[in-house]
């Protein structure tokens, strides 16, 4: 059975053939985003290829979901990601566009037609820190600048399980009553609907940047 994630110590293709590059398999997306890409960050790891493409029409959304926070925690620490995505609608392309850029994006439920402009535009604007949050007590700064301006915000953060749930990389249901708490962060972009699951998009800023770091 083919891996779903295969991991490297460096992501030059020239260098991905030297001996003890190569550093392993996973069998699927950890459970916990979180604290397994943090211990593959301090492993060395540089590259991660994810093999099957991440399917935002998948009514349901688990395994989409999985990965996306996988990808999320990847470019928290750095680490690049050769990933596919596919979608229903590519111009929704931005709220996802600070995570690390996919190599390929599919439009549609089935189909193979790639979206040649969507990944150009992706790449073009990816920056470091394009949408993160730093954790305040009882509060979060977030700095956001995936539609082209900077916008600082700050949100108090509930102290309930639920969306502590969200910054630890649990995804929370879709439900009628966590849609009403959660509406603001829904309206801002901080979360992302994909099927059923609702997924907390901003990631931890590892270091906080200057504004000559950034455009």
């Amino acid at each position: 059975m083919t891996p779903a994630l295969t991991l490297w110590r460096d992501r030059d293709p020239a260098a991905m053939r030297l001996p003890g590059i190569h550093c392993g398999t996973l069998d699927g997306p950890p459970d916990d985003p979180v604290a397994a890409v943090a211990q593959l960050a301090a492993d060395g790891v540089q590259l991660v290829q994810v093999h099957d493409p991440v399917d935002l029409t998948d009514p349901d959304g688990a395994s989409a979901v999985a990965v996306l926070l996988l990808v999320r925690e990847l470019t928290s620490h750095g680490v690049a990601v050769d990933w596919t995505l596919r979608m229903g609608d590519p111009a929704q392309w931005r709220a996802l566009s600070h995570l690390h850029p996919p190599a390929t994006v599919l439009r549609g439920r089935t189909g193979a037609e790639t979206e040649e402009h969507v990944v150009t535009a992706w790449r073009g604007s990816f920056h470091i820190a394009k949408c993160g949050y730093r954790r305040g007590p009882g509060f979060l700064e977030i700095r956001d600048h995936r539609w082209g301006s900077l916008r600082r915000l700050v949100v108090q953060a509930p102290r309930g399980p639920a969306f502590q749930g969200l910054l630890d990389g649990v995804p929370a249901v879709a439900s009628a009553s966590t849609e009403r708490v959660l509406r603001g962060h829904l309206r801002e972009n901080l979360l992302h609907r994909a099927g059923r699951y609702l997924w907390w998009t901003p990631y931890r800023l590892r270091r906080w940047p200057l504004s000559t770091t950034i455009p």
